[in-house]
């Protein structure tokens, strides 16, 4: 009976002791994988006005960063942010093997979109937000057909002063065979502005100048150049 129970202990024993091998083996090779310990060679934001070395302060990351101090902790890292910048309404985290990505939507009123019979608030990045209705601070969206053009039209409306925007009170995208981009802008000042979306944000900063050049409301086309004239001529 006691030969017995010696074999069966030193059976157990070294079933234990296969099975911690085995772990330790798996765990060598997930560390082997996840590298922990590698450094993080590139940093990109994508903040809007923020500055980059802000948001990389505020959230604690930076070039040379190591891998275990995002892997497993990017929802922390983002409510972090958040909680730190009281401009950022929502973060993105992301790391891709030693290169992490940062995606900033600032409290920037982007404007105003109405789909399937509901109002919503959009973003620095074109992010949405149900409400009410437009509150008459933003420009309302018209006409646009796909997610991806409203996101962009909103990162460049974003980048623009304060006074611009708020003079913005509706953007219609009206693409022709000349411009598969277009945009008409509809300003609060009377004045109405052809624009194409991949040079709106550029282009829109020297509005104010060329307005108040004008002598009566009328068309600013910034599509190709800048030039403008009044309605009906």
């Amino acid at each position: 009976m006691q030969e017995n129970v010696r074999g069966i202990t030193k059976e157990n024993f070294l079933t234990s002791a296969w099975w911690a091998l085995a772990f330790f083996a798996m765990a060598g090779i997930l560390l082997l994988v996840w590298r922990p310990w590698a450094t993080i060679t590139t940093v990109t934001v994508d903040s809007g006005n923020i500055p980059t070395e802000t948001i990389e302060k505020q959230i604690g990351l930076h070039q040379g960063s190591k891998r275990y101090d995002v892997y497993l902790q990017e929802g922390f890292l983002e409510r972090k942010l958040q909680k730190a910048n009281s401009k950022v309404s929502k973060a993105d985290v992301s790391l891709k093997g030693q290169k992490v990505t940062i995606t900033v939507a600032e409290k920037i009123n982007a404007g105003f979109i109405k789909e399937k019979g509901h109002w919503y608030q959009l973003d620095s990045n074109g992010n949405k937000q149900q409400v009410a209705k437009p509150d008459g601070r933003g420009p309302v969206y018209t006409g646009f057909k796909s997610d991806s053009q409203v996101k962009k039209v909103a990162k460049s409306v974003s980048l623009l002063d304060k006074v611009i925007r708020d003079d913005i009170g509706e953007i219609q995208f009206a693409p022709d065979s000349n411009n598969d981009s277009k945009l008409i802008l509809v300003m609060n000042d009377g004045n109405t502005v052809y624009a194409s979306q991949k040079t709106m944000a550029e282009k829109m900063r020297y509005y104010g100048g060329i307005a108040q050049s004008m002598t009566q409301s009328g068309i600013i086309d910034l599509q190709v150049g800048s030039y403008s004239y009044a309605y009906g001529s």
